[in-house]
This record gives structure tokens, sequence and C-alpha cells, in this order.
């Protein structure tokens, strides 16, 4: 520890229980679920400040992965720096990570050739081979209903 000044430290502390291996902030909490603490002008999640406290800034583009899975939990040995990527592979029950681990389409193409569009329910993975079948489909089918109406 060394990174927050002695007062701020004991503030910190006096929102922490000890349950079992976590150390549970008892403090205000977001709607995610994560402690906040207002620290140095602003408000900071209290995962965050733990990490900081114990091993300096957080590296640019990684994000702090509680290994123990639980939101609330300040021990800074239950958190590690990861990239967005692995923090969402991690939470194997988060749909983003059922969908990140997939390797092939619903029809068993692989997702080498994919791409992206962006929609009505965010972006979404699209396999290139099932979406120009399905373009072959539909402009057969408008040739079709064309060729009715002459």
């Amino acid at each position: 520890m060394g990174n927050l000044t002695t007062p701020e430290r004991e503030r910190f502390m006096l929102r922490v229980r000890r349950d079992s291996d976590c150390l549970v902030w008892t403090g205000p909490l977001d709607k995610d679920g994560y402690g906040f603490f207002y620290l140095r002008r602003k408000n900071r999640r209290a995962h965050r400040v733990a990490w900081y406290d114990m091993h300096g800034e957080i590296p640019e583009g990684m994000v702090i992965n509680h290994v123990c899975r639980n939101r609330a939990c300040v021990n800074a040995q239950h958190l590690q720096v990861v990239t967005i990527r692995e923090n969402v592979l991690k939470d194997s029950a988060a749909v983003s990570a059922i969908n990140a681990r997939k390797t092939h389409c619903k029809r068993g193409h692989p997702f080498d050739r994919v791409y992206r569009k962006s929609g009505d329910r965010g972006h979404q993975r699209y396999c290139s081979i099932c979406e120009a079948a399905k373009s072959r489909r539909l402009q057969a089918k408008w040739r079709a209903e064309d060729k009715l109406k002459v």
C-alpha cells in the first residue's frame, strides 16, 4: 500500500467489511453493484481505488477484473488488470462472453470471414457466407415478383 494518504486509506477502510476472503464494500453502490468512493474531488469505483492504492495507476486500455466475481469486493488480491475482451470472456454467464467464444455461425460456417452491423440491438456479428446466401434468395424473390407484375 502506498498511493493513498493515511487519512484517505482510513476513510476508505471505514466502509469495508471482511466477508471470508473478500473485503466487501459497505459504502454506496452504483446501479451495477460496484462500490464507489469519493476521492480527490471525484467519485471513483471502490475496487479501482483499492487497486490504485496497492499497485498504482491502471494502464491505459485496461480494466480491473474481480477474480472472486463479487463486484462489491475491494480486496486487491482478488483484482487483476485485464483487457476489456479478457474481462468479458471471464464472465462466462454473460451473453457477450458466450457470443465472443463462438467460432462458427449456427449453420457451421467458421467466423473467419465476418462483418458487423449496427442495428436496434447494438453491434452484431454476421456470417458473410450466410448473409450472401440470404441476399441471393431475396434478389431471386424480388425478380420473381417483378415478373408477375408485368
